[in-house]
C-alpha cells in the first residue's frame, strides 16, 4: 500500500514540475513580447512630400470636381464641388494641419442650415421649415410624374368605353 501511495506522489510531483515549466515558458513569452513591442516607432513612409491632384467628371446626373494639395509640411488643403442635375450643389473647401481638420461648406441642399459646428462653417441657401417641406414634396411629385409611363389600352376596351 505504501508503495502504491509513493508512486502517486511521484506522478503528482512530475505533473507539478510540468505545470511550473509551462508557467515559466508562458511568462518568458510575455516578457519577450513586451520587450519587442517597445521599440521606437520607425516611420516607414518618411516625411510628407508635396503633391497635387485634381479631377472633373460629368454625366446625366450632374458633375463633380475636386483638387487637393500639400506643401510637404503636413498641411493639406483642397476643395470639391458636387452639382446635381436637379440644381442641388455643395462646395467644400477644407484644410488640415497640426491644429486639426477645418472646412467651409456652401450648399443649397434641403435640410441644411447655416451653422458652424466644431471647425466647420456651413452656409446654406436652402429653405428651412415649412418652405423646405413644401419644396421637397413638389420635387417628389415631379420625380414621380417624370417616371410615369403611358398606359396602352387595347382597341376593344377603347370601343367599349367610348363616349356616347
Amino acid at each position: 500500500m505504501q508503495q502504491h501511495y509513493s508512486s502517486l506522489v511521484s506522478i503528482s510531483s512530475q505533473e507539478g514540475a510540468t505545470i511550473k515549466m509551462k508557467q515559466a515558458i508562458i511568462l518568458a513569452a510575455f516578457v519577450v513580447l513586451s520587450v519587442t513591442g517597445q521599440r521606437p516607432h520607425e516611420d516607414a513612409h518618411g516625411p510628407p512630400e508635396p503633391y497635387q491632384y485634381s479631377y472633373a467628371t460629368e454625366d446625366q446626373e450632374g458633375s463633380s470636381t475636386a483638387n487637393e494639395s500639400t506643401d510637404g509640411s503636413g498641411r493639406i488643403q483642397g476643395e470639391y464641388t458636387i452639382s446635381l442635375a436637379d440644381g442641388r450643389q455643395r462646395t467644400v473647401t477644407y484644410w488640415a494641419d497640426g491644429s486639426g481638420f477645418h472646412a467651409d461648406v456652401i450648399t443649397n441642399e434641403l435640410g441644411t442650415e447655416s451653422k458652424s459646428p466644431a471647425d466647420v462653417t456651413v452656409r446654406s441657401s436652402a429653405p428651412t421649415g415649412d418652405e423646405a417641406a413644401l419644396q421637397f414634396e413638389s420635387q417628389r411629385v415631379r420625380a414621380q410624374a417624370s417616371s410615369a409611363q403611358p398606359i396602352t389600352v387595347p382597341a376593344s376596351v377603347r370601343r367599349f368605353f367610348r363616349a356616347a
